[in-house]
């Protein structure tokens, strides 16, 4: 079936309340995506983010992020009364520091009223119960210790034996109360909306970081799934090593997995994971798949990644044990980078589709990969990611040589009409799946850009100030995917 989808994080959702929510303007905009006859909503990870903003660094494996739960909802559900429901103007960017300041507190007193002998909290508990104890106590100790970093705590907090762990659970009962209160609230909002985009046929692509923070509660109470130094920190960081974008490489600061645990315990954490975000998602996005095959490491102690080295990844032991325990789960392999023959042969053997990126397409004049041309049915093509510019902002900043490439391939004379034709030619593609990010759609630079890979601030501010989804973009939309036969309601 030929489809087509947007990726907008759920923080750039328009709001009142200083970020986007799981409230009204994420239902607005799953109207918005039916009327523009798309078929998936593709977002960001949902995680707790922490010291730096990333989605991609975040307290828990599992835990929902309390910022998105929306007030309103929690008014309309008897939660908090209505003159405490926050009144902020919608300035496009969002103040993760003023959020930190006030929004915790309202989500902590809607918390606090929660009926935990109800049925339902119960069922989510329940449910839940193989990492929510984990990350509440996580949380409740982490704000004990003023949120400082797991690394700046002292040592009998940092490795806490059994019987620490008892006085901690019975010193923070309360606290640990409130911090599993706040994730059913979370549940409970996402549950909600995700079932009202499925009933309108629209389906929710959710994103998996392959790694997890360093300041987590799986390195906490459970760094036996890394690999660890002689005192039970991390010994090996993530990353990526020196291109022409970073001359020193990326150092993510991420954990490397200790996959011969994991291949003992028959990857039963990963089969967790996985199991946990297809209940959440419809479709999982597995962000950097090559790590399967190979990933680049570092020592924890270095200042960046141009020391790393290659190691081996779990490969197709690993899939095996994904298709085996989830057979019916739908995997999209962000499978971009500098990709090697083994690691096409990991992405053929496992039969998910991988992502090209028309952004790529036009570096240098071979014949590359990410020309339209080239494509493969199995696949989801994206103009780019968060991690790109934005398309426009690429049309502008891009060399000579690969813009004029560019306009030649796509047969363009107007530079102001080439981000419409890079999105009409992804259209006429033959991949499966395409998905174009809003800001691309609404034709917008560089103040719009989500994610500059070797920036570690500033990132994932920007969002929908409320007006940009007009009936004319939508209607926009739903004739490019009418006239490319990418319609979900009808055929032209």
């Amino acid at each position: 079936m030929r489809t087509s989808g947007i990726l907008l994080p759920v923080s750039a959702l328009p709001s009142d309340y200083g970020i986007g929510t799981l409230g009204g303007g994420a239902y607005a905009f799953v109207d918005f995506l039916c009327n523009s006859h798309q078929h998936y909503w593709q977002i960001l990870p949902l995680g707790h983010t922490g010291f730096g903003d990333s989605p991609y660094q975040c307290f828990s494996a599992f835990a929902g992020n309390p910022y998105y739960i929306d007030p309103m909802l929690l008014y309309q559900s008897g939660y908090i009364e209505k003159k405490e429901i926050p009144a902020e103007e919608n300035t496009g960017k969002i103040d993760y520091g003023a959020l930190y300041k006030t929004r915790l507190k309202l989500i902590k007193k809607a918390a606090e009223a929660v009926d935990v002998n109800s049925s339902d909290y119960a069922s989510f508990e329940r449910q839940n119960q193989f990492w929510l104890e984990d990350y509440a106590l996580f949380m409740a100790v982490k704000e004990s210790e003023k949120m400082k970093p797991m690394n700046a705590w002292e040592e009998t907090l940092r490795l806490p034996d059994a019987d620490t762990l008892d006085r901690l659970k019975i010193k923070h009962r309360t606290e640990t109360r409130i911090w599993k209160s706040i994730q059913f609230l979370f549940y409970t909002q996402w549950n909600n909306l995700k079932r009202y985009a499925n009933a309108r046929n629209i389906e929710i692509i959710g994103d998996v970081p392959i790694y997890v923070s360093a300041d987590s509660c799986e390195m906490w109470l459970h760094n036996e799934l890394f690999i660890t130094d002689d005192d039970g920190n991390p010994a090996l960081f993530s990353g990526c090593p020196p291109d022409s974008y970073s001359p020193m490489g990326q150092l993510w600061g991420n954990p490397i997995y200790d996959w011969v645990f994991h291949r003992k315990d028959n990857y039963s954490w990963w089969i967790t994971r996985l199991r946990h975000c297809k209940c959440l998602y419809d479709v999982v996005r597995i962000d950097h798949f090559r790590g399967f095959e190979d990933y680049y490491a570092v020592d924890s102690t270095a200042s960046n990644a141009v020391l790393g080295e290659w190691y081996k990844g779990p490969s197709r032991e690993f899939i095996d044990a994904v298709k085996r325990n989830i057979p019916e789960i739908r995997v999209i392999a962000e499978d971009l980078g500098d990709i090697t023959d083994k690691v096409r042969d990991l992405l053929c053997y496992s039969d998910f589709p991988g992502m090209k990126v028309l952004q790529f397409a036009f570096e240098g004049k071979g014949n590359s990969e990410y020309l339209p041309h080239n494509y493969t049915r199995h696949s989801v093509a994206y103009t780019g990611t968060h991690d790109n510019p934005t398309m426009k902002q690429w049309t502008l900043i891009t060399d000579d040589d690969s813009l004029t490439f560019a306009k030649k391939y796509l047969n363009v004379n107007k530079a102001e009409s080439l981000v419409n034709d890079c999105i009409r030619a992804l259209f006429m593609s033959v991949s499966d799946t395409v998905i174009i990010p809003m800001q691309d759609w609404l034709g917008l630079g560089s103040e719009a850009r989500m994610n500059v890979p070797s920036i570690a601030f500033g990132n994932w501010v920007w969002r929908l100030k409320g007006d940009e989804l007009t009936d004319g973009l939508s209607e926009k939309i739903a004739d490019m995917t009418r006239l490319y036969f990418r319609n979900i309601k009808e055929e032209i």
